[in-house]
């Protein structure tokens, strides 16, 4: 606004010269600095109007394209993007939901950081389901050679995995429901699902470790949106995988 202000006291008063300059005899000695004044003014008001018009067109280019890419974001429920997984915490999820499905490849790691608050979910009335991959499985072989380590061994972590999950039960007042599944086929990502949130982390694609980033949505109305085609995945998980232990809680 402030530049429009300028720009128009700059034309006004350039008018207002030329016209006094229209006012004067011939002879008058103010004419050719009347003259000069005018014209800079004029083209000084009428070249800060006209950057300021192209700078407002630009302006709201880019403002339109901001939001579009927000509301594409706000309507598909991403929430954040954090670089490594290792920065989230997901003592809130586990402790706080009523329902947990985990979606992992062996997962021994995220149970053993995540052991007290599984033991205070389990100590609570919830629902909590986790999936692996299946120790017999021909993907296990796969996997062990991207990830440089045995078939015995991977074998070994997901049976750790699933016994790290039963003592944790075992060691809470036992008042929520666990179901421990092996997959049918294999993870192509780490899935962590509640009932209005789903956190998302890549698997990389060359073999070795890495640090992957994490993706967190929450839940919308919008059947496209990735939490409900994480839920989807999940139900349909649920039907061709293999239950390895079922427990009702008290």
């Amino acid at each position: 606004m402030r530049q429009y202000v300028i720009a128009s006291v700059l034309i006004i008063l350039g008018l207002i010269a030329i016209a006094y300059k229209a006012s004067l005899p011939t002879e008058a000695w103010q004419l050719s600095y009347l003259s000069d004044l005018s014209s800079a003014l004029l083209v000084g008001g009428l070249l800060s109007l006209l950057f300021k018009i192209f700078q407002d067109k630009e302006s709201e280019s880019t403002l339109r394209r901001l939001l579009r890419i927000h509301d594409s974001v706000d309507e598909l429920g991403l929430k954040e993007i954090m670089p490594e997984v290792q920065a989230y915490n997901f003592t809130d999820i586990i402790q706080n939901s009523d329902s947990l499905v985990v979606v992992m490849n062996d997962g021994l790691r995220w149970i053993g950081n995540n052991t007290v608050s599984l033991q205070n979910r389990f100590s609570k009335k919830s629902t909590t389901e986790i999936f692996t991959v299946d120790p017999n499985s021909p993907f296990v072989s796969t996997l062990a050679a991207k990830t440089s380590t045995s078939e015995a061994d991977l074998k070994k972590k997901i049976q750790d995995t699933w016994a790290r999950i039963e003592d944790a039960y075992n060691k809470s007042t036992k008042a929520g429901d666990l179901t421990i599944y092996s997959l049918k086929t294999y993870p192509t990502k780490s899935i962590f699902l509640t009932e209005d949130q789903l956190i998302e982390t890549p698997y990389q694609t060359a073999s070795g470790r890495a640090s992957i980033p994490v993706f967190i949505y929450r839940k919308v109305a919008r059947e496209d949106s990735p939490y409900n085609f994480a839920n989807n995945d999940v139900k349909a998980l649920r039907t061709e995988s293999k239950i390895e232990k079922k427990i009702k809680g008290n």
